[in-house]
């Protein structure tokens, strides 16, 4: 991977956080133009995740098609000029069903973008994926600020849409996807016979795990705030304080990763989150809510990243990365409720505690980040997790395409 590959798929993480949260920063307002009641608003936006998943399934044999970057840059097209239907639909039913459409394809160009940046950061032989998905954040924070520019300078919202696709069709034309700059990733017999293996179907529950927490910290992290006596001018600061450190982490994240290792940088992230929650709850005050949300951001920063470059690793089919992709995804939607139908029985600070307990599952798990040898994955041996390694996976793979060229393999 090339700089001019490597700055158009940071491109596509950008466009792809930049839209998505321009949609967002509109769900207040049409929530009271069309006058929804949280149960059917909640409805409404059940259909994006729906979507989703229809996009992730699709994802895979879109990849053995076209290819990653391809569908990724193509998506990210039909992705941006879909982002009027949400803002413009007159009712709950027709909200719904844009939504669908809009997040059909935005499951479509995630795990396609992820699958694209995978097969480059195994190309350049170090970690990347970190840096990848910090220009999401960067999209996530410039798009929720944009809107709410938008919102309070009286710009409707087909002119805010124009915008914004504007800015994401200047992004995807200075960033198309260059001949050849996707190579294909070392696939093995055993993922070929079964589609997917038991280490994929650990790591898929460790994304559930780590997008639960993101999900419960989006939507509870102001509440537990006013928990503590905050106001509502100073309760966003605590997921705001989440957010920087999330955002600010994942550029730190490829060097932590190459220092520390995969396996350290997950552990020591889940320790982390469960660490963040109980400053904030033994503080007991919005200050220290504020630093406990950050010290947990940090600690997610660069999770997801690892896991989704650890399921693509050594998979050309993108089956892996979509299942690992739909699953964290379905996490990060059950966080909230869970949170909060705990609150109701037991009150929001003893309901946090959730997030003690995903924060040391994802440390307790992150063994299965180890490296493993292809080629004794080929053979169909498991690997011996207690074995010393000193090499990283990308050393491993590439020892496995020399030994194949040398017909030793």
């Amino acid at each position: 991977m090339n700089t001019e590959s490597r700055r158009a798929v940071s491109q596509w993480f950008l466009m792809n956080g930049f839209v998505t949260a321009s949609w967002v920063a509109h769900v207040p307002r049409q929530s009271a133009e069309l006058g929804a009641s949280p149960g059917a608003l909640g409805l409404a936006l059940l259909c994006m995740a729906l979507g989703s998943v229809v996009g992730m399934a699709v994802a895979p044999r879109a990849i053995g098609r076209f290819g990653s970057g391809r569908v990724a840059w193509t998506a990210g097209g039909v992705y941006a000029l879909l982002l009027p239907l949400p803002l413009l639909a007159g009712s709950v039913p027709a909200l719904g069903l844009a939504l669908l459409c809009f997040g059909a394809v935005h499951g479509l160009m995630d795990v396609t973008m992820n699958a694209a940046a995978a097969a480059g950061e195994k190309a350049l032989g170090r970690p990347v994926m970190a840096g990848f998905h910090g220009w999401f954040s960067i999209g996530m924070v410039v798009g929720v600020g944009g809107g709410v520019a938008a919102l309070a300078a009286g710009l409707s919202p087909l002119g805010h849409a124009a915008v914004a696709i504007g800015l994401a069709a200047a992004l995807l034309l200075s960033g198309r996807p260059v001949r050849g700059f996707v190579p294909p990733l070392v696939e093995s017999r055993t993922a070929r016979k079964t589609g997917i293996d038991r280490r994929v179907v650990a790591l898929a529950g460790l994304a559930f795990a780590c997008l639960f927490l993101e999900g419960a910290m989006a939507d509870w992290a102001g509440l537990l705030a006013v928990t503590f006596g905050a106001g509502p001018a100073v309760a966003p600061l605590a997921y705001g304080s989440f957010t920087a450190a999330w955002a600010g982490g994942r550029f730190l994240g490829d060097r932590l990763t190459t220092v520390a290792g995969d396996v350290a940088v997950v552990r020591a992230g889940g320790l982390l989150a469960a660490a963040g929650i109980a400053i904030a709850l033994l503080g007991g005050t919005p200050g220290w809510v504020a630093a406990g949300c950050g010290v947990i951001g940090l600690g997610l920063a660069n999770a997801v990243p690892v896991l989704f470059r650890a399921a693509a690793m050594g998979d050309t089919s993108g089956r892996g990365l979509a299942l690992v992709t739909g699953v964290g995804y379905f996490g990060f939607l059950v966080g909230p409720p869970l949170v909060g139908f705990t609150a109701e029985a037991v009150g929001l600070p003893r309901a946090m505690l959730l997030v003690v307990a995903g924060g040391l599952v994802l440390a307790a798990g992150a063994f299965t980040l180890r490296p493993r040898r292809i080629g004794r994955e080929v053979e169909g041996t498991p690997p011996d997790l207690n074995e010393a390694r000193t090499s990283s996976p990308y050393e491993e793979v590439g020892n496995h395409e020399r030994r194949q060229n040398a017909g030793t393999g």
